[in-house]
């Protein structure tokens, strides 16, 4: 078993540490703006440095500097606490930015004017102004330390004497820049890593959100056109009930009505009946397949994918298969294996057949044949219905798995407005199954589907 290294353990708890630190500086970003916690920052590191400044001043005999630095570091703290504690950013940063302006123009006196360092600190305070203050305040700031720093100038050049040399030597001069000098770099690092990281951050969720939005489009332009698909099927439908089923109704209501007045010979009466028999039997397997689709459409039909007997299911189909065609004088033979079984859904595959089974005897003209037919192709059975009927012509042929192709009449005149081979497609996919076929005009047409075998 891979063990992990208590080094490896150990680093990863001092990072963890070390985040939990600094998020304890500078703020949480959940909770914080970036400028509120670059102004924490700044304020953490302005505090380090002017202990480390204070100790420089001793040490080199800055007095002035040395009194005027703890009344500053007090100031930065109560700024600190006002931004971490009651995160009153905006007032902290405008005073930030006077008192530091403020502060180094009487550090600019006392630490002997342009031979001092405080210019470098006055360069540094205006990037830290524009990196913390909102943006609408940068001319502002930028316009105050032109000002300020060119005041003192002149100043100086009007007044030198204003401008008192007061380092005691050469030397203290020297530690005097060799320390504000880091220190100023110091901070710009800093800074400027804490805005790297920033920009990558945002970069890096912009990036993502660019892809979550693109993902989001791509789902909803497929929303989109299921549901425009939907709308289709649905107008489709409505035609269907508003003339399709409605037209065999009429004749039903007309054929009844004739003979309820008794006004019609007995050859008559058996042709009507004929007659009737045939709309009976178009309108119940129209509203079946109708009733099957709409409910798979709802989402409310679940299919059980269980060991079928293919023999078995179609004897059970027998009153059904031989109805139709005997009316026909079509022959209908099938030829399968007893011990082949199938993976689907009973009631799915019965729903298909006998579509299958029905369009072929309808499109078979009289003294034809159908033959039904189960072969075994490695992992799939393929069962084929073939009739020797009038084929389908290549320009319907596109459209014969969709609710678009038009309404057909079988060779005894037999109306089919194709919900019927929808269903068979919609059904098949559900079975983990496909379906096609072969057709060619005048010499018949063969559907196949495939599926799962049982046993392998």
């Amino acid at each position: 078993m891979f063990m992990i290294p208590k080094y490896t353990c150990q680093v990863s708890k001092t990072k963890a540490a070390l985040n939990k630190r600094w998020v304890a500086i500078t703020g949480d970003p959940a909770s914080y703006s970036m400028e509120n916690r670059a102004f924490n920052l700044v304020s953490v590191i302005s505090l380090l440095a002017m202990i480390c400044m204070f100790i420089i001043d001793i040490c080199i005999g800055q007095w002035q500097m040395s009194i005027v630095i703890p009344c500053l570091f007090v100031f930065q703290f109560f700024l600190y606490y006002q931004s971490l504690v009651k995160k009153r950013y905006r007032t902290q940063v405008l005073l930030y930015g006077l008192v530091s302006y403020a502060g180094l123009a009487v550090n600019y006196h006392f630490n002997s004017g342009v031979g001092g360092p405080t210019m470098f600190i006055f360069f540094l305070i205006f990037q830290l102004l524009l990196t913390i203050a909102p943006s609408r305040y940068s001319i502002l700031w930028t316009a105050l330390n032109i000002l300020l720093a060119g005041g003192l100038y002149l100043s100086e050049y009007l007044h030198p004497d204003w401008y008192p040399d007061t380092y005691p030597t050469r030397g203290s001069r020297l530690i005097d820049f060799a320390f504000t000098y880091p220190i100023a770099i110091i901070f710009i690092y800093f800074i400027t890593t804490y805005l790297k990281k920033y920009y990558k951050s945002e970069k890096r969720i912009a990036e993502e959100r660019l892809v979550a939005i693109k993902e989001q489009n791509e789902v909803m332009l497929k929303q989109t056109a299921a549901l425009e698909h939907m709308n289709a099927e649905k107008s489709k439908m409505f035609s269907i009930i508003s003339h399709d089923l409605r037209a065999p109704i009429d004749s039903i209501k007309a054929y009844l009505e004739i003979l309820s007045r008794s006004l019609v010979t007995a050859e008559e009466k058996e042709a009507i009946e004929d007659e009737l028999l045939t709309q009976v039997r178009y309108t119940s397997e129209l509203l079946q397949n109708m009733l099957h689709w709409s409910k798979s459409q709802m989402q409310g039909l679940q299919e059980k994918l269980v060991p079928l007997n293919l023999k078995e299911l179609i004897d059970e189909m027998g009153s059904y298969r031989l109805s139709g065609a005997s009316v026909k004088g079509v022959k209908l033979t099938y030829s399968i294996d007893k011990e082949v079984e199938v993976i689907a859904d009973a009631d799915m595959l019965k729903v298909v057949m006998r579509n299958l089974l029905g369009n072929a005897v309808k499109f078979t003209p009289v003294g034809g044949e159908v033959v039904i037919k189960a072969t075994r192709n490695g992992d799939n059975v393929e069962v084929s219905v073939k009739d020797s009927g009038i084929g389908i012509p290549a320009a319907r042929q596109q459209e014969l798995f969709t609710l678009h192709s038009e309404t057909t009449f079988g060779t005894n005149n037999e109306k089919g407005v194709g919900l019927g081979l929808l269903l068979c497609k919609e059904f098949m996919e559900r079975q983990n199954g496909s379906i096609w076929f072969e057709s060619a005009v005048g010499e018949g047409t063969t559907f196949y589907i495939s599926l799962p075998v049982s046993r392998v």
